[in-house]
Protein backbone atom coordinates (compact mmCIF):
# COMPACT_ATOMS: atom_id res chain seq x y z
CA UNK A 1 0.00 0.00 0.00
CA UNK A 2 0.96 3.51 -1.05
CA UNK A 3 0.57 5.73 1.93
CA UNK A 4 1.43 9.27 1.84
CA UNK A 5 1.66 10.95 5.79
CA UNK A 6 1.53 14.65 5.69
CA UNK A 7 3.65 16.02 8.53
CA UNK A 8 7.23 15.86 10.50
CA UNK A 9 6.58 15.89 14.32
CA UNK A 10 6.39 13.34 16.79
CA UNK A 11 2.85 12.77 15.95
CA UNK A 12 3.85 11.70 12.24
CA UNK A 13 6.72 9.76 13.51
CA UNK A 14 4.99 7.45 15.85
CA UNK A 15 1.89 7.30 13.71
CA UNK A 16 4.77 5.96 10.33
CA UNK A 17 6.49 3.38 12.90
CA UNK A 18 2.83 1.81 13.15
CA UNK A 19 2.26 2.19 9.65
CA UNK A 20 5.11 0.30 9.04
CA UNK A 21 4.34 -2.94 11.07
CA UNK A 22 1.44 -3.37 8.81
CA UNK A 23 1.03 -7.29 7.81
CA UNK A 24 1.33 -6.00 4.20
CA UNK A 25 3.90 -3.82 2.77
CA UNK A 26 3.70 -0.35 2.85
CA UNK A 27 5.44 2.45 0.86
CA UNK A 28 5.73 5.49 2.93
CA UNK A 29 6.06 8.60 1.51
CA UNK A 30 6.36 11.95 3.89
CA UNK A 31 5.53 15.29 3.04
CA UNK A 32 7.58 17.62 4.22
CA UNK A 33 8.60 14.79 6.38
CA UNK A 34 12.16 14.51 8.61
CA UNK A 35 15.48 13.25 8.69
CA UNK A 36 14.15 10.17 11.16
CA UNK A 37 11.15 9.87 8.70
CA UNK A 38 13.48 9.49 6.05
CA UNK A 39 14.88 6.09 7.39
CA UNK A 40 11.10 4.68 6.99
CA UNK A 41 10.41 6.16 3.44
CA UNK A 42 10.65 8.98 0.81
CA UNK A 43 10.20 12.24 2.03
CA UNK A 44 8.72 14.82 -0.12
CA UNK A 45 8.91 18.64 -0.46
CA UNK A 46 5.41 20.02 -0.32
CA UNK A 47 3.48 23.07 1.16
CA UNK A 48 0.98 21.76 3.12
CA UNK A 49 -1.68 24.57 3.21
CA UNK A 50 -1.48 24.40 -0.88
CA UNK A 51 -4.35 22.51 -1.87
CA UNK A 52 -3.59 22.45 -5.18
CA UNK A 53 -0.11 21.65 -4.90
CA UNK A 54 -0.52 18.40 -3.24
CA UNK A 55 -3.41 17.40 -4.99
CA UNK A 56 -1.18 17.85 -8.30
CA UNK A 57 1.42 15.37 -6.60
CA UNK A 58 -1.13 12.80 -5.98
CA UNK A 59 -2.85 12.86 -9.33
CA UNK A 60 0.78 12.21 -10.59
CA UNK A 61 1.82 9.85 -8.06
CA UNK A 62 -1.51 8.04 -7.04
CA UNK A 63 -0.92 7.40 -3.51
CA UNK A 64 -3.53 4.49 -1.74
CA UNK A 65 -4.34 6.52 1.40
CA UNK A 66 -3.53 9.72 2.37
CA UNK A 67 -2.84 10.55 6.17
CA UNK A 68 -3.28 13.65 7.46
CA UNK A 69 -1.54 14.62 10.72
CA UNK A 70 -1.48 17.96 11.57
CA UNK A 71 -4.68 20.49 11.25
CA UNK A 72 -3.33 22.93 9.34
CA UNK A 73 -3.85 21.05 5.78
CA UNK A 74 -7.11 19.75 6.70
CA UNK A 75 -8.71 23.46 7.33
CA UNK A 76 -6.91 24.37 4.38
CA UNK A 77 -8.70 21.88 2.41
CA UNK A 78 -6.28 19.42 1.02
CA UNK A 79 -8.72 16.57 2.24
CA UNK A 80 -10.99 17.78 -0.51
CA UNK A 81 -8.88 18.68 -2.93
CA UNK A 82 -6.75 15.02 -3.05
CA UNK A 83 -10.71 12.94 -2.33
CA UNK A 84 -12.24 15.18 -5.69
CA UNK A 85 -8.93 12.67 -7.39
CA UNK A 86 -10.93 9.85 -6.02
CA UNK A 87 -8.15 9.33 -2.95
CA UNK A 88 -8.83 7.94 -0.06
CA UNK A 89 -8.23 10.46 3.06
CA UNK A 90 -7.75 10.09 6.26
CA UNK A 91 -8.19 13.50 7.71
CA UNK A 92 -11.59 15.57 7.51
CA UNK A 93 -12.98 18.07 4.83
CA UNK A 94 -12.44 21.93 4.95
CA UNK A 95 -16.24 22.16 6.22
CA UNK A 96 -15.98 19.40 9.09
CA UNK A 97 -12.12 20.80 10.00
CA UNK A 98 -13.95 24.08 11.08
CA UNK A 99 -14.27 22.56 14.39
CA UNK A 100 -10.72 23.17 15.23
CA UNK A 101 -10.51 26.12 12.50
CA UNK A 102 -13.10 27.97 14.67
CA UNK A 103 -13.77 28.10 18.20
CA UNK A 104 -17.09 29.90 17.45
CA UNK A 105 -18.34 27.74 14.96
CA UNK A 106 -17.42 24.59 17.42
CA UNK A 107 -18.98 26.36 20.46
CA UNK A 108 -21.92 27.21 18.53
CA UNK A 109 -22.02 23.14 17.66
CA UNK A 110 -21.78 22.26 21.01
CA UNK A 111 -24.62 24.61 22.17
CA UNK A 112 -26.88 23.48 19.03
CA UNK A 113 -26.45 19.83 19.68
CA UNK A 114 -26.81 19.84 23.44
CA UNK A 115 -23.09 18.62 24.56
CA UNK A 116 -22.37 19.82 27.70
CA UNK A 117 -19.73 22.72 27.67
CA UNK A 118 -18.66 26.33 29.44
CA UNK A 119 -21.25 28.93 29.03
CA UNK A 120 -19.56 31.34 26.34
CA UNK A 121 -19.26 34.13 24.26
CA UNK A 122 -18.78 35.32 20.90
CA UNK A 123 -17.66 38.69 19.96
CA UNK A 124 -15.99 40.42 16.94
CA UNK A 125 -16.84 43.96 18.06
CA UNK A 126 -14.15 45.86 20.52
CA UNK A 127 -16.67 47.81 22.54
CA UNK A 128 -18.52 45.10 22.93
CA UNK A 129 -16.22 42.75 24.49
CA UNK A 130 -14.73 45.38 26.51
CA UNK A 131 -18.39 45.80 28.41
CA UNK A 132 -18.45 41.96 28.33
CA UNK A 133 -15.30 42.22 30.48
CA UNK A 134 -16.72 44.63 32.72
CA UNK A 135 -19.99 42.95 33.29
CA UNK A 136 -18.49 39.25 33.38
CA UNK A 137 -21.15 37.31 35.09
CA UNK A 138 -18.90 33.92 36.01
CA UNK A 139 -16.12 34.53 37.74
CA UNK A 140 -12.49 34.51 37.21
CA UNK A 141 -10.65 33.20 35.45
CA UNK A 142 -12.20 34.46 31.89
CA UNK A 143 -11.01 32.23 29.30
CA UNK A 144 -9.96 34.11 26.09
CA UNK A 145 -9.87 32.63 22.78
CA UNK A 146 -8.52 33.16 19.80
CA UNK A 147 -11.48 31.98 17.12
CA UNK A 148 -8.89 31.02 14.69
CA UNK A 149 -5.88 29.09 14.66
CA UNK A 150 -3.15 30.54 16.42
CA UNK A 151 -0.18 27.88 16.67
CA UNK A 152 -1.76 26.81 19.83
CA UNK A 153 -0.76 30.20 21.62
CA UNK A 154 -4.34 31.99 21.14
CA UNK A 155 -6.24 30.77 24.48
CA UNK A 156 -5.36 33.04 27.96
CA UNK A 157 -6.87 32.49 31.34
CA UNK A 158 -7.68 36.02 32.42
CA UNK A 159 -7.26 35.90 36.29
CA UNK A 160 -8.66 40.09 36.68
CA UNK A 161 -10.26 42.53 34.71
CA UNK A 162 -7.20 44.00 33.87
CA UNK A 163 -5.71 41.10 32.17
CA UNK A 164 -8.63 40.31 30.64
CA UNK A 165 -9.06 43.89 28.71
CA UNK A 166 -5.08 43.44 27.91
CA UNK A 167 -5.77 40.53 25.94
CA UNK A 168 -8.97 41.22 24.37
CA UNK A 169 -7.58 44.69 22.94
CA UNK A 170 -4.21 42.35 21.98
CA UNK A 171 -6.00 39.79 20.31
CA UNK A 172 -8.22 42.71 18.52
CA UNK A 173 -5.36 44.57 17.19
CA UNK A 174 -4.31 41.35 15.84
CA UNK A 175 -2.15 39.79 17.52
CA UNK A 176 -2.53 36.88 15.60
CA UNK A 177 -3.54 38.31 12.73
CA UNK A 178 -7.20 37.48 11.57
CA UNK A 179 -7.70 34.25 13.81
CA UNK A 180 -7.90 36.93 16.83
CA UNK A 181 -10.02 39.61 15.40
CA UNK A 182 -12.99 37.42 16.75
CA UNK A 183 -13.11 35.94 20.27
CA UNK A 184 -14.55 33.82 22.74
CA UNK A 185 -15.16 34.08 25.77
CA UNK A 186 -15.58 31.19 28.31
CA UNK A 187 -16.66 30.94 31.85
CA UNK A 188 -14.04 28.89 33.81
CA UNK A 189 -14.02 24.79 33.94
CA UNK A 190 -12.62 23.14 37.34
CA UNK A 191 -11.79 19.28 37.47
CA UNK A 192 -9.95 16.69 35.73
CA UNK A 193 -8.63 17.27 32.30
CA UNK A 194 -7.97 14.33 29.59
CA UNK A 195 -8.43 13.40 26.10
CA UNK A 196 -10.66 11.50 23.98
CA UNK A 197 -9.81 10.41 20.72
CA UNK A 198 -12.33 8.67 18.48
CA UNK A 199 -12.57 7.15 14.87
CA UNK A 200 -15.06 9.11 12.86
CA UNK A 201 -16.91 7.95 9.77
CA UNK A 202 -19.78 10.47 8.96
CA UNK A 203 -21.87 11.14 6.08
CA UNK A 204 -25.43 11.57 5.09
CA UNK A 205 -26.51 7.49 4.82
CA UNK A 206 -23.72 6.47 7.37
CA UNK A 207 -22.45 7.14 10.97
CA UNK A 208 -20.09 5.11 12.71
CA UNK A 209 -17.41 5.83 15.42
CA UNK A 210 -14.86 3.58 17.39
CA UNK A 211 -13.38 5.15 20.09
CA UNK A 212 -9.79 5.10 21.79
CA UNK A 213 -8.67 4.78 25.17
CA UNK A 214 -8.68 8.42 27.22
CA UNK A 215 -5.42 10.16 28.32
CA UNK A 216 -3.85 12.36 30.08
CA UNK A 217 -1.44 14.92 29.11
CA UNK A 218 0.72 17.13 31.31
CA UNK A 219 1.60 20.68 30.23
CA UNK A 220 3.71 22.14 32.26
CA UNK A 221 7.08 22.36 31.66
CA UNK A 222 8.38 21.55 34.98
CA UNK A 223 7.47 18.72 37.52
CA UNK A 224 4.60 18.93 39.97
CA UNK A 225 3.02 20.58 37.05
CA UNK A 226 4.78 23.97 37.61
CA UNK A 227 6.14 26.89 34.68
CA UNK A 228 4.82 27.94 31.52
CA UNK A 229 2.38 25.37 29.27
CA UNK A 230 4.00 23.37 26.87
CA UNK A 231 2.85 21.82 23.56
CA UNK A 232 2.67 18.73 26.38
CA UNK A 233 5.35 17.14 28.25
CA UNK A 234 4.33 13.68 28.34
CA UNK A 235 1.70 11.37 28.24
CA UNK A 236 -0.67 7.88 29.74
CA UNK A 237 -3.41 6.05 28.81
CA UNK A 238 -5.77 4.53 29.63
CA UNK A 239 -6.48 6.50 32.88
CA UNK A 240 -6.41 4.07 35.77
CA UNK A 241 -9.27 5.77 38.21
CA UNK A 242 -11.53 6.28 34.74
CA UNK A 243 -13.90 3.49 35.69
CA UNK A 244 -15.99 1.86 32.87
CA UNK A 245 -19.16 3.95 34.10
CA UNK A 246 -17.05 7.25 33.53
CA UNK A 247 -16.34 6.16 29.62
CA UNK A 248 -19.57 5.14 28.91
CA UNK A 249 -20.84 8.68 30.03
CA UNK A 250 -18.59 10.54 27.49
CA UNK A 251 -19.60 8.38 25.11
CA UNK A 252 -23.15 8.96 25.51
CA UNK A 253 -23.15 12.49 26.78
CA UNK A 254 -20.31 13.64 24.40
CA UNK A 255 -19.37 11.25 21.78
CA UNK A 256 -22.87 10.26 20.53
CA UNK A 257 -24.37 14.14 20.24
CA UNK A 258 -20.80 14.45 18.17
CA UNK A 259 -21.46 12.25 15.94
CA UNK A 260 -25.55 12.77 15.40
CA UNK A 261 -24.66 16.51 15.05
CA UNK A 262 -22.37 16.08 12.18
CA UNK A 263 -25.12 14.24 9.96
CA UNK A 264 -27.70 16.28 11.07
CA UNK A 265 -25.35 19.41 10.01
CA UNK A 266 -24.32 18.04 6.76
CA UNK A 267 -21.08 17.62 8.04
CA UNK A 268 -18.87 14.20 6.43
CA UNK A 269 -16.21 12.97 8.71
CA UNK A 270 -13.60 10.69 8.00
CA UNK A 271 -10.96 10.74 10.23
CA UNK A 272 -10.27 11.36 13.88
CA UNK A 273 -11.91 13.86 16.59
CA UNK A 274 -9.72 14.99 19.56
CA UNK A 275 -11.69 15.60 22.33
CA UNK A 276 -10.26 17.87 24.98
CA UNK A 277 -12.66 16.75 27.79
CA UNK A 278 -12.74 18.49 31.92
CA UNK A 279 -14.46 16.22 34.08
CA UNK A 280 -15.94 18.85 36.42
CA UNK A 281 -18.38 18.41 39.74
CA UNK A 282 -21.27 17.68 37.51
CA UNK A 283 -19.29 15.22 34.78
CA UNK A 284 -17.85 15.39 31.79
CA UNK A 285 -17.72 18.51 29.26
CA UNK A 286 -16.40 19.62 26.37
CA UNK A 287 -13.69 22.09 26.00
CA UNK A 288 -12.37 21.97 22.58
CA UNK A 289 -12.46 19.80 19.16
CA UNK A 290 -9.26 19.07 17.40
CA UNK A 291 -9.64 17.37 14.38
CA UNK A 292 -6.40 15.15 14.24
CA UNK A 293 -4.40 13.22 16.53
CA UNK A 294 -2.73 14.99 19.63
CA UNK A 295 0.63 15.38 20.58
CA UNK A 296 2.21 13.17 22.49
CA UNK A 297 -1.29 11.39 22.89
CA UNK A 298 -0.94 9.80 19.61
CA UNK A 299 2.78 8.49 20.61
CA UNK A 300 0.59 6.45 23.87
CA UNK A 301 -2.01 5.60 21.52
CA UNK A 302 0.00 3.86 19.04
CA UNK A 303 1.10 1.98 22.29
CA UNK A 304 -1.41 0.63 23.18
CA UNK A 305 -3.49 -0.16 19.50
CA UNK A 306 -3.61 -3.87 18.24
CA UNK A 307 -5.07 -3.11 15.13
CA UNK A 308 -3.08 -3.15 11.91
CA UNK A 309 -3.14 0.59 11.25
CA UNK A 310 -3.06 1.01 7.77
CA UNK A 311 -6.04 -1.32 7.14
CA UNK A 312 -7.75 0.54 9.63
CA UNK A 313 -7.05 3.89 8.63
CA UNK A 314 -8.08 3.14 4.98
CA UNK A 315 -11.23 1.49 6.32
CA UNK A 316 -12.49 5.13 8.12
CA UNK A 317 -10.99 6.91 4.68
CA UNK A 318 -13.49 4.62 2.80
CA UNK A 319 -16.32 5.19 4.47
CA UNK A 320 -16.24 1.26 5.32
CA UNK A 321 -15.47 1.88 9.54
CA UNK A 322 -17.97 -1.03 11.29
CA UNK A 323 -18.69 0.44 14.87
CA UNK A 324 -16.85 -1.93 17.17
CA UNK A 325 -14.24 -1.86 20.24
CA UNK A 326 -10.84 -1.22 18.65
CA UNK A 327 -8.07 -4.32 19.40
CA UNK A 328 -5.93 -3.04 22.29
CA UNK A 329 -3.09 -4.41 24.20
CA UNK A 330 -4.07 -4.88 27.94
CA UNK A 331 -1.50 -2.71 28.78
CA UNK A 332 -0.86 1.03 30.37
CA UNK A 333 1.28 3.10 27.82
CA UNK A 334 3.12 6.09 28.21
CA UNK A 335 5.28 8.53 26.28
CA UNK A 336 7.97 11.00 28.21
CA UNK A 337 9.24 13.98 26.03
CA UNK A 338 12.70 14.96 25.72
CA UNK A 339 12.58 18.46 24.82
CA UNK A 340 15.52 21.88 24.27
CA UNK A 341 16.73 23.87 26.36
CA UNK A 342 15.09 27.10 26.78
CA UNK A 343 11.63 25.42 25.82
CA UNK A 344 9.00 26.17 25.65
CA UNK A 345 10.23 30.09 25.17
CA UNK A 346 12.92 29.11 22.46
CA UNK A 347 14.63 26.22 21.63
CA UNK A 348 18.61 25.58 21.62
CA UNK A 349 19.02 23.68 18.53
CA UNK A 350 22.21 22.05 16.71
CA UNK A 351 23.24 20.38 19.98
CA UNK A 352 24.62 16.72 19.39
CA UNK A 353 22.37 14.15 21.10
CA UNK A 354 24.10 11.55 22.03
CA UNK A 355 21.73 7.84 21.72
CA UNK A 356 22.40 4.51 23.35
CA UNK A 357 20.26 1.50 22.95
CA UNK A 358 16.94 2.66 25.20
CA UNK A 359 14.68 -0.44 26.13
CA UNK A 360 11.96 1.24 24.79
CA UNK A 361 10.57 2.75 21.75
CA UNK A 362 12.59 5.80 20.56
CA UNK A 363 9.99 8.51 18.44
CA UNK A 364 11.79 11.83 16.91
CA UNK A 365 9.90 15.12 16.70
CA UNK A 366 12.30 17.57 16.42
CA UNK A 367 15.38 16.45 15.50
CA UNK A 368 18.11 16.55 12.38
CA UNK A 369 20.98 14.79 11.06
CA UNK A 370 24.33 16.94 10.37
CA UNK A 371 27.35 15.21 9.62
CA UNK A 372 25.45 11.83 10.34
CA UNK A 373 24.96 12.72 13.95
CA UNK A 374 21.46 13.31 15.15
CA UNK A 375 21.34 17.08 16.90
CA UNK A 376 18.70 19.41 18.00
CA UNK A 377 15.95 21.23 15.94
CA UNK A 378 12.97 21.49 17.64
CA UNK A 379 11.12 22.70 21.33
CA UNK A 380 9.91 18.84 21.86
CA UNK A 381 13.26 17.00 20.65
CA UNK A 382 12.40 13.18 20.99
CA UNK A 383 10.25 10.89 22.89
CA UNK A 384 10.58 7.48 24.97
CA UNK A 385 7.43 5.56 24.97
CA UNK A 386 6.42 2.22 26.08
CA UNK A 387 3.41 -0.30 27.50
CA UNK A 388 3.67 -2.52 30.26
CA UNK A 389 1.05 -4.38 32.33
CA UNK A 390 0.06 -1.08 34.58
CA UNK A 391 1.48 2.23 34.66
CA UNK A 392 4.03 1.83 37.48
CA UNK A 393 5.58 -0.64 35.29
CA UNK A 394 5.57 1.83 32.09
CA UNK A 395 6.78 4.50 34.16
CA UNK A 396 9.41 2.30 35.30
CA UNK A 397 10.83 1.60 32.42
CA UNK A 398 11.11 4.96 31.15
CA UNK A 399 13.15 6.08 33.64
CA UNK A 400 15.37 2.95 33.05
CA UNK A 401 16.24 4.68 29.95
CA UNK A 402 16.09 8.20 30.29
CA UNK A 403 20.28 8.05 30.75
CA UNK A 404 20.01 6.20 27.37
CA UNK A 405 19.41 9.61 25.64
CA UNK A 406 21.37 12.53 26.42
CA UNK A 407 22.44 16.06 25.33
CA UNK A 408 23.37 19.07 27.54
CA UNK A 409 20.35 21.16 28.10
CA UNK A 410 17.61 18.51 28.03
CA UNK A 411 14.64 18.72 30.06
CA UNK A 412 12.46 15.88 30.96
CA UNK A 413 10.00 15.79 33.11
CA UNK A 414 10.09 12.63 35.46
CA UNK A 415 6.85 12.92 37.19
CA UNK A 416 4.81 11.68 33.77
CA UNK A 417 1.64 9.90 35.43
CA UNK A 418 2.51 9.63 39.12
CA UNK A 419 0.28 11.95 40.36
CA UNK A 420 -2.34 9.70 38.21
CA UNK A 421 -0.79 6.77 40.04
CA UNK A 422 -1.05 8.10 43.49
CA UNK A 423 -4.81 9.17 42.68
CA UNK A 424 -6.00 5.98 41.41
CA UNK A 425 -3.76 4.28 44.20
CA UNK A 426 -5.55 6.08 46.73
CA UNK A 427 -9.12 4.54 45.82
CA UNK A 428 -10.32 7.95 44.47
CA UNK A 429 -12.18 8.89 40.86
CA UNK A 430 -11.96 10.95 38.14
CA UNK A 431 -14.44 13.17 39.99
CA UNK A 432 -12.26 13.41 43.15
CA UNK A 433 -9.77 17.08 43.65
CA UNK A 434 -6.06 15.62 43.26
Amino acid sequence: MKILLLGSGGREHALALKLKTSAQAVDLISAPGSDALAELGACVKLDLEDPAAVAAWCASNRPDLVVAGPELPLVAGVGDAVRALGIPVFGHNEATARLEGSKAFAKAFMQRHGIPCAASHTVAALAEGEALIREWPYGYPIVLKADGLAAGKGVVLAAHETEALETFRAFMAGQFGEASRTVVFEAPLVGMELSLHVLVDVDADHAAYAMLPACQDHKRIFEGDLGPNTGGMGAFGPIPYLRPEDVERMRTELVEPTVRGLQEDGLAARGVLFLGVMWTAAGPELLEYNVRFGDPETQVLMQLLDEDLASLLLEVAEGRLVARNLRLKPHTAIAVVLAAEDYPEGAKKGVSIAIGSPGVTLIHAGTKKQDGQWVTNGGRVMNLATSAPDLAAARAAIEASLSEVQWPGMQVRRDIGLKALRHALAGKTVQDSW
